[in-house]
């Protein structure tokens, strides 16, 4: 089978040829700059000047040698580094800031990992702020053209699993919070459901449409849709099922809906933390692919959710521990860690390997090579 091959027979919760691998056909699967730096000079690969795609969570490009020689199975379709994805950081002190699409203001330390949303355009839960905010413009044409030659080209050229998204913020539930701050959205839900619930529509809304002119484009061209909405925390959610239900899993519905109706791509969804209460509402809604199985958290226990849900949704993630196993563990720890992990998510398809969420700056280069060969030892069926 060929990765693109491998990719879609997993998806579909048959058994390929052996286990497809994702390392950065994601934001959310990826690896982070500095990590990346030292796996590169630690296989001996050629380090040149470092392009940032994406800025908040200080994601490289990632050097097409280093993916091959990983054997890795998934490209994200979009653009590449030139003058017009260059985002320019504004120089205070000790500081990086620089403004993002959404008007928010982000900061990171000169020696930081990550920007923090530090300002925003919403400071009071008043309708009036919210009537007068300049919501973001959607993606013009040409970009979408851009995307569409780059998804063409990699779909007719290569045999490579694609991965794509037309979401240029956080989810329903998430981009709200990036524009008026996390704890005055959270309080909006309590104190003024109306407020929160107009931001949050006003968001899918925006979403909707660009997600239909894109699939219009590439629809045809990629194998995975991917959408992120962040709703739980490590130890339990961030917001009540009721909520989520009444509020949010509506809006999620009429965005998976849009998608699925213009491309066969299956839907990919990101939710960091505890959620395994809503994974019965992730698949009643059309949620094909559950990322990124974050195994730390509470009630995630892979074993139990692969018996519940393994045949309903598929496990994109949840390969590697990345808070404790990966950046602390030895590599005998690593190897039981992939083998363990491995054999629960892996029978009958429906996983992808990948890490859970992206591989951290303070990760050794070695231990990223005895994951990657624990799992050339147990990828095969």
């Amino acid at each position: 089978m060929n990765s693109r091959e491998r990719t879609i027979t997993a998806l579909n919760h048959k058994e390929p040829d052996c286990i497809p691998l994702d390392l950065g056909g994601t934001i959310v699967s990826s690896i982070a700059k500095n990590a990346y730096v030292n796996l590169k000079k630690y296989l001996g690969i050629k380090v040149e000047d470092v392009k940032i795609l994406d800025h908040v969570q200080q994601l490289p490009y990632l050097d097409e040698e280093l993916l091959r020689k990983l054997g890795v199975d998934v490209r994200m379709v979009r653009m590449d580094y030139d003058k017009n994805t260059e985002q320019k950081y504004i120089e205070k002190g000790d500081y990086y800031y620089y403004y993002d699409r959404w008007g928010a203001e982000l900061g990171m330390p000169k020696n930081g990992h990550y920007f923090d949303y530090v300002g925003f355009p919403i400071n009071h839960i008043y309708m009036k702020e919210l009537d007068d905010y300049k919501w973001p413009e959607l993606d013009d044409k040409e970009l979408i053209q851009k995307l569409k030659q780059k998804a063409k080209f990699l779909y007719e050229s290569t045999d490579y699993a694609l991965t794509g998204t037309a979401v240029f913020g956080g989810g329903v539930f998430e981009q709200p919070a990036r524009i008026m701050g996390m704890e005055r959205f959270l309080t909006s839900i309590a104190l003024d459901k109306k407020f929160a619930n107009k931001a949050m529509e006003k968001v899918t809304e925006l979403y909707i449409e660009n997600c239909r002119r894109y699939l219009d484009e590439i629809g045809k061209y990629i194998q995975v849709f991917v959408y992120w909405n962040d709703i739980s925390g490590q130890r339990g959610p961030l917001i009540s099922p009721e909520i989520y239900r009444r509020l949010i899993k509506p809006k999620d519905k009429r965005i998976i809906m849009m998608v699925k109706s213009r491309t066969d791509a299956k839907v990919f969804y990101h939710c960091c933390g505890a959620i395994r209460d809503f994974i019965p509402d992730f698949i009643e809604i059309g949620v094909d692919i559950l990322n990124p199985v974050q195994v730390s958290a509470a009630g995630m226990d892979t074993a139990d959710l692969k018996k519940r849900f393994g045949n309903d949704i598929s496990f994109w993630g949840g390969g590697c521990d990345t808070q404790r196993i990966l950046p602390f563990g030895t590599p005998d720890e690593i190897r039981e860690e992939v083998r363990r992990r491995i054999g629960v998510l892996a029978e009958g398809g429906g996983f992808v390997f990948s890490t859970v969420h992206n591989i951290q700056n303070e990760v050794p280069p070695e231990n990223i090579i005895a994951m990657f060969e624990a799992f050339n030892e147990f990828r095969k069926y």
